[in-house]
């Protein structure tokens, strides 16, 4: 082995120096609250601001509200007295008639001012302020007024149907059928009885049902119960002897096999239940 070899040797067997450990350095926070005097730096109401700037911003904030109404913050146990301190401090009237309201309704379409004095008295009682009544009031009137629009749309669509109906079903007789069925429907219910209106907005007169069980009535009861005079034609005697023709012995009535049995028997139901009310 060479002496340089020995050397290196040697050189490894001898026990390295120990490596300086180095300790981390630890710095206190520096809190704003540490140049407060230690009353106050412990204070917990100021652990919220994180710094001067905040603090000053909340003092600014707390001195502007110095002298303003204050009110209750409502809760479940909130008395009725103070919901009307509440109520009064955001604004509203001192009386219900104090309420400033306009209805915005159909052009010649009058105040119904019943119905405004109770909503006023229903506005103030709920607490409402003017903005708020009024608001409240044009959203009835807007929902008010498409609902009427939508009745007379209904209406319209509903007769068009009906006519469409009865066309198709009738054809030529349509005048004709339909002329029975008003004859029948004023004798017996009115003049007025065609301009009924429904719930959908629809007339009575636009019922297909109805103008096709009256014209087929007016088809089963000879025509001239409904010629004449009103009064003559609803009488009940007048009826009742019409019956009485119907159902005289040896008539179709009585025998089935006469071709006439069958519409004869029809018109005698018919009659007798008019009669009956």
């Amino acid at each position: 082995m060479s002496e340089d070899q020995v050397t290196a040797v040697e050189e490894q067997s001898q026990p390295s120096e120990p490596t300086a450990t180095i300790e981390p350095t630890t710095t206190n926070e520096v809190s704003w609250r540490d140049s407060l005097p230690d009353e106050l730096k412990s204070n917990a109401s100021l652990e919220k601001f994180s710094d001067v700037s905040t603090l000053a911003k909340s003092y600014i904030n707390a001195e502007s509200m110095i002298g303003k109404d204050k009110m209750v913050i409502p809760g479940a146990n909130t008395t009725e007295d103070e919901w009307n301190d509440i109520y009064d401090k955001l604004g509203r009237p001192s009386d219900p008639n104090a309420y400033e309201l306009t209805a915005e309704l159909a052009e010649g379409e009058p105040i119904d001012e019943q119905l405004m004095s109770s909503f006023k008295e229903t506005a103030h009682k709920h607490g409402l302020s003017p903005t708020q009544a009024q608001g409240l009031l044009d959203y009835y009137n807007s929902i008010s007024s498409q609902s009427m629009v939508d009745l007379e749309n209904n209406a319209v669509l509903a007769q068009e149907q009906s006519q469409r109906e009865l066309r198709e079903e009738w054809g030529r007789s349509y005048e004709e059928n339909l002329n029975k069925a008003s004859n029948v429907g004023k004798q017996f219910f009115g003049e007025d009885v065609f301009g009924l209106q429904l719930s959908d907005g629809s007339n009575l007169g636009d019922n297909p049902a109805l103008i096709k069980g009256l014209s087929k009535m007016a088809s089963i009861v000879s025509e001239d119960v409904f010629a004449g005079d009103k009064t003559a034609a609803s009488s009940s005697a007048n009826m009742q002897q019409q019956i009485n023709d119907l159902t005289a012995p040896n008539g179709p009535y009585w025998n089935k096999m006469d071709p006439q049995h069958e519409a004869t028997v029809q018109k005698v139901l018919a009659l007798r239940e008019i009669v009956s009310g």
